[in-house]
């Protein structure tokens, strides 16, 4: 019998497991053994290591048995009330969202978590380097710049507008509080949702590439007090209303002057996406400015106003969703490269984004190249290193990093006396990117990762293939929730 019909059988099925570890999302991990002596994992969501709790098998995910949590029976860590309507395992239409999986513990604890995830992995790969005491976060609510929320039906057949329920891809959450952004973002979205169920404005369907409202962005300067708005709909020339055929367009200056005319804190800039999607066609991305300025300023204290940094960021460019934080993630980047530096060494910034890495060390004199396979997010960093005065100091490429990589060693650059930054998306390091890290024989690597797993495998690729890792230091970027950024410094061995 293979692994996937032995969890079937416990599909819908109820059994009480005892929780000893945590899966990177923030989700309760235990397992048994069946009556076959093979190995059940388990996962639940509000549940965490120290847990003894009833659950019932609901799904199948990465060879685990996905459950929904019934009943807890024991706990190591105490949970306080729950101070949001919408979070929460899911009881009905307006709670279980995935956003805050930890919001019912002290933030002590939850940070206590998030260390031993980190700790577990790392162990669990041989590394046996210290990992530092987790830099907390500043604040714990409304810290985020960015957040991004869906159309859809609400699990009543309503139309709705918010986050998703966790394991509910399909439907949304109405939001109606949330202390993760800003107080803006819930009125937006119940003024949003109140205008397109009035005027009838369908929302899209994605299984059926139907319907007109997609999402809605709302992006902040947590420094400078300006927002952005985004709403992204489908590529559509007509959209059904309420009232008859509208041109998209008409839908647009409808929303303008029935929504955002009539909030409480007046939007800078809107963009209206439009995205369209025909099957056999790459999708496009259309995106129209409506109104205010073309970027969103932001500023960011490298460690003090003298260092700062100036940024303008595009709709779709990254940045780093908490800008308090992040000031405090890069400051950690500089501290760890101090050591391995003199005032001539330059630095290679990987997967850079908007380029912020590569500035921070600009701003102190360092010259640098900086790589990123988001045209937008090049453009974006080129703009920044301008409005800063850093031009002459980054050349920044855009493509894949690794054929960038290939393409100037191929050329005889010679990086081996440069600091190298490595900030990987979730799923770490390509193995054509690793193998052109190895080529250069850099000395000196400071890693920056979003994944604790993805981080715990290219440490140990580096550590087999000769690098020393000097320092590993947690940073918490968001609270409340299970995501944890990670800071390791290494150092080739001579």
């Amino acid at each position: 019998m293979s692994k996937r019909h032995r969890l079937q059988n416990y599909i819908l099925q109820r059994f009480e497991i005892q929780f000893d570890d945590i899966c990177s999302r923030g989700w309760g991990r235990g397992s048994f053994y069946d009556e076959t002596n093979h190995l059940i994992e388990v996962e639940a969501r509000g549940t965490i290591p120290g847990d003894v709790a009833i659950v019932e098998g609901r799904r199948i995910e990465d060879s685990r048995l996905q459950c929904a949590l019934i009943e807890l029976k024991s706990q190591k860590y105490a949970r306080k009330p729950l101070d949001c309507p919408h979070a929460g395992v899911r009881t009905c239409k307006d709670n279980g969202c995935g956003g805050c999986t930890l919001r019912e513990f002290s933030y002590e604890t939850q940070c206590r978590i998030k260390q031993g995830i980190l700790e577990r992995l790392l162990r669990k790969k041989g590394i046996k380097t210290p990992v530092s005491p987790i830099l907390p976060c500043l604040t714990q609510n409304y810290y985020r710049n960015k957040m991004e929320l869906t159309f859809g039906p609400d699990g009543g057949n309503e139309p709705g507008l918010g986050l998703h329920p966790s394991g509910y891809k399909h439907e949304v959450i109405q939001m109606k509080w949330c202390d993760m952004i800003s107080p803006l973002l819930p009125e937006l979205a119940q003024k949003t949702t109140e205008w397109m169920k009035s005027f009838g404005i369908p929302y899209y369907v994605f299984r059926e590439n139907s319907g007109f409202l997609r999402l809605l962005s709302l992006r902040e300067g947590k420094r400078t007090g300006m927002n952005m708005l985004i709403l992204t709909t489908a590529g559509c020339e007509t959209v059904q209303t309420a009232n008859g055929p509208m041109s998209a367009r008409e839908v647009i200056d409808h929303y303008v002057s029935h929504v955002l005319k009539n909030l409480s804190c007046p939007i800078d800039t809107f963009y209206w996406t439009a995205v369209t999607a025909q099957k056999g066609h790459q999708t496009r991305l259309d995106d129209y400015l409506i109104f205010g300025p073309p970027v969103l300023k932001e500023k960011m204290l490298m460690p003090d106003e003298e260092h700062a940094l100036h940024y303008e960021i595009l709709p779709r460019a990254f940045f780093q969703p908490n800008t308090i934080q992040a000031e405090r993630l890069y400051q950690v980047v500089l501290n760890q490269a101090a050591p391995y530096m003199t005032p001539d060494t330059a630095m290679l910034d990987l997967y850079c984004g908007t380029g912020t890495i590569a500035l921070s060390f600009a701003r102190h004199g360092h010259k640098a190249i900086a790589i990123d396979i988001e045209k937008q997010a090049i453009e974006n960093a080129r703009e920044n290193a301008r409005n800063n005065g850093l031009e002459n100091q980054i050349e920044f490429y855009a493509g894949d990093t690794a054929e960038i990589l290939k393409s100037l060693l191929d050329a005889n650059a010679n990086f081996s006396d440069w600091l190298l930054v490595v900030d990987p998306p979730r799923r770490g390091l390509l193995p054509t990117a690793y193998r052109q890290i190895m080529r250069i024989g850099l000395k000196t690597i400071i890693y920056v990762s979003c994944n604790p797993e993805s981080l715990a495998e290219d440490l140990l690729k580096f550590q087999y293939d000769g690098y020393e890792i000097v320092s590993i230091q947690p940073v918490d970027m968001l609270p409340q929730t299970a995501h944890l950024e990670t800071v390791a410094a290494l150092r080739r061995k001579d």
